[in-house]
């Protein structure tokens, strides 16, 4: 018999981690740091107690923001039984992740023992770590066949489940976080359903971060793209910086291409390290889809080099023309920044409210990107942003699409109550808020 156990992130958002087992075969997906928990009151340690004495045979990852990934490394390599532990996770995901830690391996003004946790991160991910794709085939773990499905999010190359068990034929779908208003969720309800293939599924899991955040705006990314070029349009915008996750690969190509999008074109200059995962979202998603080309779409050069594309410096260049800069809070970008305070550039901020709202987040509250964000001009600065997560609406959909028989259980989600209050009919009664195994 299959079985379902919510260990964490039925009353939290972040942090969930959830095991479906049979009496042979045990499989987590995910395994993340919870999010917005005091130090004192996280549960992360007894998290990776715990998998430490467990029976598992794999952990699947929906994708590679921290609240979904962070404990990786709290994994061990055999379970209780001294079988192996499989990691998996999305091809592109893996390599995401193995840039970031060989950028932050190269940087020598930190500890060597925070060094060699990003060495030790970077051998983890070549020794453990299998993949797969978006491509719909499946494979196998014991008793379960898996097929991913790919998502829209605020992660590229995030993941759904379905998870059928040989042991007693029941699917179970995971929904990881998705959401439908980027480009990339548009036919999202159609591959779901495609993957199911016409299976009776019995157990919905599905994320509900929204469901306590139903007055935020939600746009979708194409008006977003819209918003921003008419933003950057305006004459006193000509100079603009941007703050956006360097893994929102959506958002990243919304802003690129509204600057791109303006007559005369303007460029997208970013660090080095933000440019080779951008290639790599460009050798992918962009490979057959123009929304993610990222033309002129440059890195970062030394300030006094002269380059022969221009004639002129990197700098001179943009003084010249005009540029969208994606920034961040350290010194090195501080420095870069100087040279055009000249201009009073506009700051475009797209992420999150709760890192720079320490009133109404005080929990989240970031003190590096809120006190750059509220040091700003308040006329020149504005947040332009749009959530990574599926509206009141898009989980409705989900559930009228997966159609569920016997359980629909909310996680990533502080208010699993407000599911209730879906139109949603006779699948109301299916809704199930368990507890967690805390």
């Amino acid at each position: 018999m299959t079985e379902i156990k919510v260990h964490r992130g039925s009353h939290e958002i972040g942090g969930s981690i959830v095991e479906i087992y049979t009496e042979d075969t045990h499989i987590f997906i995910d395994f993340g740091s919870e999010l917005s928990v005091d130090p004192e009151r996280s549960t992360d340690g007894k998290m990776v107690d715990m998998i430490r004495h467990a029976e598992c045979d794999a952990v699947l990852f929906t994708h590679y923001h921290g609240d979904h990934i962070g404990l990786i490394s709290g994994i061990p390599e055999k379970d209780i039984r001294g079988r192996k532990i499989g990691l998996y996770m999305g091809s592109v995901a893996r390599q995401v992740l193995r840039n970031i830690h060989t950028t932050l391996s190269d940087f020598d003004d930190q500890p060597e023992e925070e060094l060699q946790k990003h060495r030790d991160y970077i051998a983890l991910l070549d020794s453990r770590v299998s993949t797969f794709d978006d491509s719909g085939e499946s494979f196998d773990i014991g008793d379960f066949n898996i097929t991913p499905v790919m998502a829209d999010h605020s992660a590229y190359d995030a993941y759904m489940f379905i998870i059928e068990s040989r042991s007693d034929h029941r699917v179970i779908v995971h929904t990881g976080d998705f959401r439908t208003h980027g480009r990339l969720g548009e036919d999202l309800f159609d591959k779901v359903k495609k993957a199911i293939g016409g299976r009776r599924v019995d157990t919905l899991i599905i994320e509900g971060t929204m469901m306590s955040r139903l007055t935020e705006k939600v746009r979708t990314e194409r008006e977003l793209q819209t918003e921003a070029a008419e933003l950057l349009a305006r004459p006193e915008n000509k100079y603009a910086y941007l703050i956006c996750s360097s893994t929102n690969v959506e958002s990243l190509a919304s802003f690129a291409n509204a600057a791109f999008s303006l007559r005369p074109t303007r460029a997208f200059f970013v660090n080095p390290y933000v440019k080779e995962q951008i290639d790599l979202y460009r050798r992918t998603a962009g490979a057959d889809d123009e929304d993610f080309k990222f033309k002129k779409t440059y890195a970062f050069e030394p300030q006094d080099r002269i380059n022969p594309r221009y004639g002129t410096t990197q700098p001179e260049f943009m003084e010249e023309h005009g540029f969208l800069m994606l920034i961040g809070t350290s010194e090195a970008y501080r420095l870069r920044m100087k040279r055009f305070e000249k201009y009073d550039p506009l700051l475009i901020y797209s992420m999150w409210d709760g890192y720079i709202n320490r009133k109404k987040y005080p929990d989240t509250y970031r003190e590096d990107l809120g006190g750059l964000y509220n040091s700003w001009p308040e006329n020149r600065r504005v947040s332009l942003h749009t959530s990574g997560h599926a509206t009141a609406e898009d989980i409705r959909k989900m559930i009228l699409t997966v159609a569920p028989e016997k359980h629909i259980l909310p996680i990533h989600t502080e208010e699993p109550e407000a599911f209730y209050r879906l139109d949603i009919g006779r699948y109301a009664d299916l809704i199930d808020i368990v507890g967690d195994e805390r």
